[in-house]
């Protein structure tokens, strides 16, 4: 197996009050932070494949022989796949630069698998491997695809799909113009503004600016938000609003932003809420 450089415990990102489930929409799932982080919490009591991919064809090729692997295992194994092109942020958890790539994650913690083009008689090699690492910690349990996990919690307007499309294509200007323009249109959609979050974390990950020092604090937060530090990254800027009475409203809505990004009901996002309102009042 190969080393990534640059892995971490992906458990500190997950969300520790979300649900798990042994249904899965499909047997290798496209990945988000939100999926990500309900595969997280499945990986717990079932190893979860990560395939990280960007469209090309020796990408295309691996994916689908891992779905087609993957759906023979019997629901041994629960996949995500994460496109490099529209949410490299994950691949760079786990220190991934290049596709097509794979990780196993074992209770939270990610173990590299492979790199480049491999057989259908390697990639069964290498998952027997990972269902002995499994079965040494006791992660011995299944999954099943289920209809009602594959349907939409609600169906886009045909507004939104066009902002996702441009982030799926990697017109981060294009989605930033779409989005921005949605969250004044349904201003009460915490979605669109989720959405809105996101596209600007990867925007300002893309074009990072540091001419000031709290441009530079703030682009260290974001590269410590995505490294799966979310606590660190909160208590980054909640130190500097401690102290920095002057630029406590821009550090604030930097915060808010990133409370956004992670989602309000992680344990983090929490207890930087409660640090937050105790230094305004």
């Amino acid at each position: 197996m190969s080393n990534f450089s640059g892995a971490f415990d992906l458990s500190k990102l997950t969300n520790q009050n979300q649900p798990a489930g042994n249904a899965v929409a499909g047997w290798l799932v496209p990945a988000d932070e939100q999926v990500l982080r309900r595969y997280l919490q499945l990986s717990e009591s079932v190893p979860v494949l990560m395939l990280i991919v960007d469209g090309s064809e020796s990408s295309n090729a691996v994916s689908g022989l891992v779905e087609q692997v993957i759906a023979s295992a019997k629901g041994r194994f629960a996949g995500i796949q994460v496109d490099l092109r529209t949410s490299p942020q994950l691949a760079q958890a786990i220190g991934v630069s290049e596709a097509p790539a794979m990780a196993a994650i074992l209770a939270g913690a990610p173990t590299p698998l492979f790199k480049g083009v491999i057989s259908q008689e390697q990639l069964v090699q290498v998952l027997g491997q990972v269902l002995q690492m499994a079965a040494q910690s006791n992660l011995t349990g299944t999954v099943t695809v289920s209809d009602a996990a594959a349907q939409p919690i609600k169906k886009l307007t045909p507004e939104h799909q066009v902002a996702i499309d441009a982030v799926e294509r990697g017109d981060l200007v294009d989605a930033l113009a779409k989005f921005e323009k949605l969250v004044i249109e349904y201003p009460s959609d915490q979605e669109i503004k989720a959405g809105l979050a996101q596209v600007q974390l990867l925007h300002r990950l893309q074009n990072p600016v540091t001419e000031t020092e709290l441009e530079q604090l703030f682009a260290q937060a974001d590269q410590v938000l995505i490294s799966g530090e979310p606590a660190e990254a909160f208590k980054l800027l909640l130190d500097r609003f401690a102290v920095d009475f002057d630029l406590r409203e821009q550090i604030r809505q930097r915060l808010l932003d990133l409370f956004t990004v992670t989602g309000d009901s992680h344990q983090a996002v929490l207890e930087a809420r409660r640090r937050l309102a105790s230094l305004m009042f």
